[in-house]
């Protein structure tokens, strides 16, 4: 497969996702995507930083790529996050069990530089609630006035009520762990209406979850249920992702069955 050829006076040529997510080890290929981004962004920043946007909407349209490609259940998309996986290990990066797809993906691509990740990181965590489609992508950057700008919008623009209808859906995540005491039902009101609670808890030394204090308040429970609404974006965009590929499916389905009968 060809290599990436960075010259200071030429641009970084990328090998396509199509073609690097082709080849017979899927989890070697997502290293090999990588590295193909980060040589481009750092000939990127020699050159163009200061003049150009274009080769950044690119390089993030690359990253949303993959992005959409590592989500779902099938055999490729779980290769390619194991791939994703070893190749965090291997640079030593850290993330938490909460940490979004495409921000890993991002940081893996751009490096350890925290305010930028979290710029291009949060632009594209818009982009995929809003649904943009992976070729529209440098399109939406540029028509809504850029990275900054979509983060910008992201992070003030969309209401409570709807980040809590989005975070809702958490509540609908299999069960971590069932705790019951009579503490906690004393405590437990049964005029609250809020189907969710918040249990305020601190982490032992013994690797525990110490309970210390039920929350019932509507405002306490809509904050917690809204910093999830990345959660239920993700379960959207999933579920969209799904329902498109059966509907492609179901007519590629038809279309045979029209040849046979014809």
């Amino acid at each position: 497969m060809s290599k990436v050829q960075v010259k200071e006076d030429a641009p970084v040529v990328i090998v396509s996702m199509t073609q690097l997510l082709k080849q017979s080890s899927s989890e070697k290929a997502v290293s090999m995507a990588i590295e193909q981004l980060v040589e481009s962004r750092k000939h990127w920043e020699r050159n163009e930083l200061a003049t150009a946007n274009e080769t950044l909407y690119a390089l993030l349209q690359h990253c949303y790529a993959l992005n959409n490609t590592m989500t779902g259940n099938d055999s490729l998309a779980k290769n390619l996050r194991k791939g994703l996986g070893n190749y965090i290990d291997q640079n030593k990066y850290k993330f938490t069990d909460s940490t979004p797809l495409i921000t890993k993906i991002v940081k893996c691509v751009f490096g350890t530089d925290r305010k930028r990740v979290n710029a291009y990181s949060t632009a594209m965590r818009v982009a995929l609630s809003e649904k943009i489609s992976v070729i529209e992508l440098p399109k939406y950057l540029k028509e809504k006035g850029g990275v900054e700008e979509v983060r910008r919008q992201g992070t003030v623009g969309k209401s409570i009520k709807v980040k809590i209808e989005l975070g809702r859906t958490v509540l609908e995540d299999p069960i971590l762990a069932r705790v019951q005491s009579d503490s906690l039902n004393a405590t437990f009101s049964t005029q609250q209406t809020e189907e969710g609670i918040v249990l305020l808890a601190t982490r032992e030394d013994d690797g525990s979850f110490a309970i210390r204090r039920l929350i019932q308040n509507t405002s306490a429970v809509k904050a917690a249920l809204a910093a999830c609404s990345i959660v239920g974006a993700e379960k959207e965009k999933a579920k969209k992702m799904e329902e498109d590929a059966q509907a492609l499916e179901d007519d590629r389905l038809a279309a045979l069955a029209k040849l046979k009968a014809a």
